[in-house]
């Protein structure tokens, strides 16, 4: 059985780091799974620049590392070197760099805290009851309908009985609360 993917430990298993080929984290992480093994590949969500436009971006947090939980009985040196995405364990002389479970496991946490946080200021979604709060449309209604980056907002207003899409400042619009 392949364990979980998310870093928790499970019993006597020693957590090993592997380094990969460039990009092929979750390829070697899928492949491992695939052979029976847990592994962790921390990630980031991050905002890039591309095209001129902000966008969120979910890479690993340490390119090209993975952890590797294992027991001394399942270590098999070749098989897992010869794993597709995999270059080879992560040494110091001759020694297998191990990684102690305790940083695997506040590593876990700090990545669901991300993502929960992601969760959080994600405030609106596509449909949601808006009012505007200031400028010339103080007062109408309005249905938020699509993110235009990090600080406005596509939404339909309501002006005389008909929808009009218009952008708005995300300060400008609060979502309305429910009855």
């Amino acid at each position: 059985m392949a364990g979980n993917m998310y870093g928790k430990p499970s019993g006597k298993d020693t957590w090993y780091l592997l380094y990969c080929k460039p990009r092929q984290e979750q390829r070697a992480q899928q492949h491992l799974a695939n052979q029976g093994f847990n592994s962790f590949v921390p990630l980031l969500t991050v905002n890039k620049l591309k095209a001129g436009k902000q966008v969120k971006v979910t890479e690993p947090m340490f390119p090209r590392y993975l952890f590797l939980q294992i027991s001394s009985e399942q270590l098999n040196l070749s098989s897992i070197r010869s794993t597709r995405g995999i270059s080879d364990f992560v040494r110091f002389g001759q020694q297998l760099a191990q990684v102690p479970a305790g940083l695997i496991a506040s590593l876990n946490l700090q990545q669901l805290a991300q993502q929960q946080q992601e969760n959080n200021n994600q405030p609106f979604k596509a449909g949601d009851p808006l009012t505007v709060l200031n400028g010339p449309f103080s007062g109408i209604e309005a249905v938020y309908q699509l993110a235009e980056g990090d600080k406005r907002s596509v939404v339909l207003l309501n002006l005389l009985g008909q929808w009009v899409k218009t952008s708005m400042d995300n300060q400008q619009i609060v979502k309305n609360q429910p009855n």
